[in-house]
């Protein structure tokens, strides 16, 4: 299925700057936050912004931390994240953000400055376009004020239009500060297009036909968690998911696989007959970095994509909205009444794939599970960063939707968990936030403290310390390799958080660890646990 492109509609013409339509255009456009971090290029825009009443901005510590922040906004908030930064570093050092938006399929614009002679060594001097167009679903390099607020509109649909992703709009400081005359754009939304009713009966034919049939949840599904469920509820297939589908199917799904996952799952699975996959693209993660993925299994792909991956080859591919799909799915078993008739016992063995653990022991998991069942009436956000802790707390936190848990998953970016988490309370202010992350993790973006104190930003910092790049110690422990440079050398951060007026607990034993979460939640501030493992 192809799906429609948003079309654009002008309203009225009038003299304005570059920088003032392009804030009007975001307003036009539903936008009421942006994260940045200025430079002199885009100060017309920041003088814009404080005269405007509807965008409210933050200032980040570092853009990449921007962009973390902007993809933690979108992916809660449901709607496109915004960041804006100057040219030069300002653009470069959003990069590793801009990657981890596009690779995750988050929707982001990110607004740069663009020198004005490309190539011409000037001051901050950086082909934007060149850069960004490997790691990008889009790049617009504007040169003219009066193509400002057609670029930003399509920026905007393009972020958003499925498959989502980062764009980058990269603007002259001429072109913002030259008044011409404006057409106002917004987005006008098209009907989705369903997949051909052919191809949904001959899925839905195979997997009733399956003895030992099995559907795998992929991040493509974070905007179909219901019809998931349902139609799990129809069907009594098995459900397993993918680290980014954690929080779609949390209370069906036996467990994650992959590389991180659960082996017992891992091999389980290869005893499927048909597998239904939905909205995974089947990274070497996913397939355990096997080069041939489960070769005498037939696999029915549904994707708004179509498969790329070199270990898996589906039998069937149906190309389309999964929402969508699915919804056709469940209808046409609705309506022709077809029953999924489950009378084989191949997977019902597996109740609990974790092995029991002393609960008084202070390891990783026990700790995490602990915050867990404190924390699970609250309904909390969870925003991990990239480690050891990272897999045991997508195992571990059970979650309401894919908008509860926040990872980086395609890229694996450390420093994206506090950023995110900061972008997830702005977007939903309501809700408790929580980032595990690891004590590698946290220094890579731990300035953004300074953006937690400046606009009382509530998150509650759980680091992990064992005073070491956990997962990368793991691994040369694996290969056989010398424990080489993957130790560290911490601050103290207690005191880190005291200099930006945080409150900070050490934890070195369960019941330090009780004893702070009944009191953690007092603060209608951040708080840091510092947990010695």
């Amino acid at each position: 299925m192809d799906t429609l492109t948003k079309t654009k509609t002008h309203t009225n013409i009038q003299q304005q700057t570059g920088a003032e339509a392009l804030v009007n255009t975001l307003i036009d456009n539903g936008v009421n936050t942006v994260f940045g971090y200025p430079g002199t290029p885009v100060l017309s825009i920041y003088d814009t912004l404080s005269k405007n009443s509807v965008i409210k901005h933050y200032l980040a510590r570092h853009e990449q931390g921007a962009v973390h922040m902007a993809e933690g906004y979108a992916k809660v908030s449901g709607k496109c994240g915004v960041a804006l930064v100057t040219s030069g570093p300002g653009f470069s050092n959003s990069i590793t953000g801009i990657v981890n938006a596009n690779s995750d399929k988050t929707p982001i614009i990110v607004i740069a400055a663009q020198s004005e002679n490309i190539g011409k060594n000037e001051f901050q001097d950086i082909d934007i376009a060149g850069v960004s167009k490997t790691c990008t679903k889009r790049t617009f390099i504007v040169n003219k004020s009066e193509e400002i607020s057609k670029t930003i509109t399509q920026a905007i649909g393009e972020a958003t239009k499925i498959p989502m992703g980062a764009v980058v709009v990269g603007i002259t400081q001429s072109a913002l500060e030259t008044k011409a005359e404006q057409k106002n754009y917004r987005q006008k939304h098209e009907i989705k297009v369903e997949a051909p009713h052919s191809c949904v009966l001959k899925a839905i034919d195979t997997l009733k036909n399956a003895k030992r049939p099995l559907i795998i949840v992929g991040g493509g599904c974070s905007d179909a968690e219901n019809e998931v469920r349902e139609l799990n509820s129809l069907t009594h297939i098995p459900i397993v998911n993918t680290l980014m589908a954690t929080g779609i199917a949390d209370n069906i799904s036996m467990g994650m696989i992959g590389s991180n996952g659960d082996k017992t799952l891992n091999e389980l699975i290869k005893k499927s007959d048909v597998v239904l996959a939905l909205g995974t693209k089947f990274s070497n993660r996913t397939t355990n970095y096997e080069n041939n993925f489960m070769p005498d299994t037939k696999i029915i792909s549904i994707n708004i994509e179509k498969n790329t991956s070199e270990n898996v080859k589906p039998e069937k591919e149906i190309i389309g909205e999964m929402d969508i799909v699915l919804r056709q799915m469940i209808g046409t078993i609705k309506a022709k009444n077809i029953l999924f008739d489950i009378k084989y016992d191949w997977i019902s063995k597996l109740t609990d794939i974790h092995n029991e653990t002393n609960t008084d022991e202070f390891n990783e998991r026990n700790i995490l599970e602990t915050i867990h069942n404190y924390t699970k009436k609250y309904a909390p956000i969870i925003t991990t960063d990239v480690g050891e802790h990272q897999i045991t707390a997508s195992q571990v936190f059970k979650t309401h939707s894919s908008k509860n848990f926040l990872t980086s998953g395609g890229f694996g970016t450390m420093g994206y968990g506090l950023p995110a988490a900061i972008g997830a309370h702005i977007a939903k202010p309501n809700s408790l936030v929580i980032n595990i992350t690891g004590d590698g993790s946290f220094q890579m973006n731990m300035q953004e403290l300074g953006t937690c104190s400046q606009y009382n930003i509530p998150v509650k910092i759980v680091v992990m310390n064992n005073s070491s790049l956990g997962m990368i110690k793991t691994q040369q422990k694996i290969k056989g390799y010398e424990e080489y440079q993957s130790n560290l050398i911490n601050p103290d951060f207690i005191k880190l958080a005291e200099a930006y007026g945080i409150t900070g607990y050490t934890i070195t034993n369960m019941q330090e660890l009780k004893q702070a979460l009944n009191e953690m939640f007092t603060y209608k501030k951040a708080v840091i646990l510092d947990i010695k493992l």
